[in-house]
């Protein structure tokens, strides 16, 4: 399904027990096959907001329609720097994405968006970035910290993913530096993840059934942010 210029999918999440992972790994792994990154990774993201806490508000009161933009990279690789604008229509969730390189990234981090207003770049998601920016001012919000296992189909584009180890980042903002320390987050071990197009086929389906998941409006933007505030707070 498409929504302008970009693919809406179903993004249906699961809270999860490591007993729980235990099993739904295995099942995953005979009827699926690791995703194009080799399939076990650590994924680190840096969460950016405007002035008025946008991202978070809008996700902490449950908006049918949001967005929140992040700087994505893959076990700390600083040549992997992915800029993306992930969004929630209702049910759906859809993604813009785009490669940056390491010059872009501390720009942004100094909320610096002119060279996102050149012309090979107008109707980017960083052109739509520039233009937030330019009406509430994008910074650094929170650092996001996890390890994933990613399993996919190709019938009906359909990806697995258990997502656990939630730590977030602390003591700077930018996610590749030495002085960040990453934190636990506890509120729940773990988190499974699944991913479809239209329709997800029967077969896979049934590898969750007789687990006891309960889906739920799981954020990892949010605990994290939560915690970084209760740190702030316990500091002060």
């Amino acid at each position: 399904m498409q929504y302008r210029d970009r693919k809406l999918r179903f993004e249906l999440k699961y809270p999860a027990t490591a007993a729980q992972c235990e099993i739904l790994r295995q099942r995953f792994a005979s009827a699926m096959t690791p995703d194009e990154h080799g399939g076990k990774y650590r994924v680190t993201s840096l969460y950016l907001d405007d002035i008025y806490m946008s991202a978070y508000n809008d996700k902490l009161l449950g908006g049918d329609v949001r967005k929140k933009y992040r700087i994505r990279t893959y076990n700390l690789d600083e040549k992997l720097l992915r800029f993306e604008c992930k969004y929630k229509d209702r049910e759906m969730t859809s993604k813009r994405s785009m490669w940056i390189n390491k010059e872009m990234y501390y720009r942004i981090l100094d909320g610096d968006f002119f060279f996102a207003g050149a012309p090979e770049l107008e109707g980017s998601v960083l052109w739509d970035a520039s233009v937030s920016n330019s009406l509430a001012r994008l910074r650094p919000s929170v650092i996001v910290d996890y390890n994933r296992e990613a399993f996919i189909n190709r019938e009906g584009n359909v990806r697995f993913t258990i997502d656990s180890g939630f730590k977030v980042g602390v003591f700077s903002d930018d996610m590749l530096s030495d002085r960040v320390r990453y934190i636990p987050v506890t509120e729940s071990p773990a988190v499974v993840e699944i991913k479809y197009d239209e329709l997800l086929p029967v077969h896979l389906a049934d590898l969750i059934q007789g687990v006891k998941l309960e889906r739920a409006a799981f954020s990892k933007f949010l605990i994290c942010r939560d915690k970084l505030s209760e740190m702030h707070k316990s500091v002060y």
